[in-house]
């Protein structure tokens, strides 16, 4: 273990109100990242805002069906050796908050407390109604499409139907950002994982944690906009690194 690595784990052990930040990095090792790579499901599909996601039958129609090409991938998907990892930071006593850009719902699945967790931009594990605000499990929905629906709404009040997460266009939940922010005052280490830090408001969080001088960390594979801020700052595959910094 070199002397980085060795200071880190010694910053994290003597920290007790840790919050972390996690982005698409932290699930590579369980084959999300796939969805990005080129000729890959992400890659064919456009991106299809809210508005024209309310207002167009044929923009459902072509959103859900990308979604019956994704979800069941990321349902199938398990925890890795990095979620895990957090596990362990919450077993000890000094996980405060978990703030997530992922929508698959790893850290769920892998034992981490729903009420630690503020998923920033939703989760493909639910559905939810626009007009009633109804919350069903996805693999209903996921049920109904394999059967010929091409655009499901709600059986409670015939609402539409959508995955209950953060699309373009729309705002992020008020009361995550409240939570984000006070988890960030809060904390006496702020740690970003996996994440390119480069979309707003998740890397506002760790804009706020330097600026209230809380130490940093940061694990991702290329640079971040704030690697300098950060009192450790390393390029390295969270898989490997984050369960020696943690355990």
């Amino acid at each position: 273990m070199n002397d980085h690595l060795i200071q880190a784990k010694e910053l994290i052990n003597k920290s007790q109100q840790i919050t972390v930040l996690t982005g698409a990095g932290i699930s590579t090792e369980s084959g999300i990242s796939d969805f990005r790579s080129p000729g890959g499901v992400w890659s064919r599909y456009k991106a299809v805002t809210l508005q024209e996601f309310t207002s167009s039958l044929e923009k459902r129609k072509y959103y859900w069906q990308y979604k019956a090409e994704t979800i069941p991938a990321m349902l199938k998907a398990k925890s890795n050796s990095a979620h895990k990892s957090l596990v362990q930071l919450d077993t000890r006593g000094k996980l405060l908050c978990l703030l997530t850009q992922n929508i698959d719902g790893l850290h769920e699945k892998s034992g981490i407390s729903r009420k630690k967790i503020v998923r920033l931009h939703g989760t493909n594990s639910e559905a939810v109604c626009l007009s009633c605000a109804d919350i069903i499990p996805i693999q209903k929905v996921m049920i109904r499409i394999e059967q010929g629906e091409t655009d499901p709404h709600c059986e409670v009040c015939g609402g539409l139907l959508k995955p209950n997460t953060i699309s373009f266009g729309q705002r992020l939940r008020e009361q995550d950002l409240i939570r984000a922010s006070r988890a960030t005052e809060q904390c006496d280490l702020f740690m970003a994982l996996g994440s390119s830090l480069q979309v707003y408001p998740a890397c506002g969080f760790v804009e706020l944690a330097t600026q209230l001088n809380k130490p940093l960390i940061i694990i991702n594979r290329d640079p971040t906009p704030f690697d300098h801020l950060a009192a450790f700052c390393f390029s390295a595959t969270l898989g490997q690194i984050l369960p020696v910094l943690c355990a």
